[in-house]
């Protein structure tokens, strides 16, 4: 492609980086299970801990363009790519979280992925500040996992739990089913 060209979008990388997997997640403010793309193992494994994490009502990836998101049907209640600008050795730059999504409070969670002495270097520092300010300001949160927060113990388990999980009963079924109109079962809805 000559150097005036348009570039296209890379469907098989987020941010540059190439994608290494999905993972189903019921937790993007979709009603059905949406994939979210993964590009490393800390990202996979803080997918996962947001997945299962009780305060967490939804998240998404906030590093995909909407063209990738649109291409892949990827649910983004937050616009995408969320943006967040920074300056680093005084120069404008932008930084694109991991993960953007909202607590059960409704405060904007803000999530990054990455090793503990690589999130240690200035230019990543830089970034971190930029985040929380932003969550800060939405009365949010900024949280970075790593090899530390993110344990690969609770990783496995959650792996285990997530390759065994089923949609949760609404509230109609849950009821219907304790007073026994599915399947012909006795009247549970009186005392024990």
């Amino acid at each position: 492609m000559s150097e005036l060209g348009v570039r296209g979008i890379d469907l098989f990388k987020i941010a540059g980086e190439s994608i290494s997997g999905w993972i189903p997640s019921f937790k993007t403010g979709d009603l059905r299970p949406t994939r979210q793309p993964f590009c490393s193992q800390m990202e996979e494994q803080l997918l996962l801990y947001l997945e299962y994490h009780p305060q967490v009502s939804w998240y998404g990836r906030g590093d995909i363009s909407a063209t990738f998101a649109s291409t892949y049907k990827i649910t983004t209640p937050l616009p995408t790519p969320y943006t967040i600008n920074y300056l680093f050795e005084g120069k404008a730059h932008v930084y694109l979280p991991d993960a953007v999504g909202q607590l059960l409070d409704g405060r904007l969670l803000i999530a990054e992925a990455g090793l503990e002495q690589d999130k240690r270097r200035e230019r990543n520092r830089a970034k971190a500040e930029a985040a929380r300010k932003v969550a800060e300001q939405q009365e949010g949160v900024y949280w970075i996992g790593t090899e530390a927060t993110l344990s690969k113990t609770r990783h496995a388990n959650l792996v285990f739990l997530h390759a065994r999980r089923q949609a949760f009963p609404a509230w109609s079924d849950t009821v219907s089913i304790s007073k026994g109109e599915a399947g012909g079962g006795k009247d549970r809805s009186k005392g024990v």
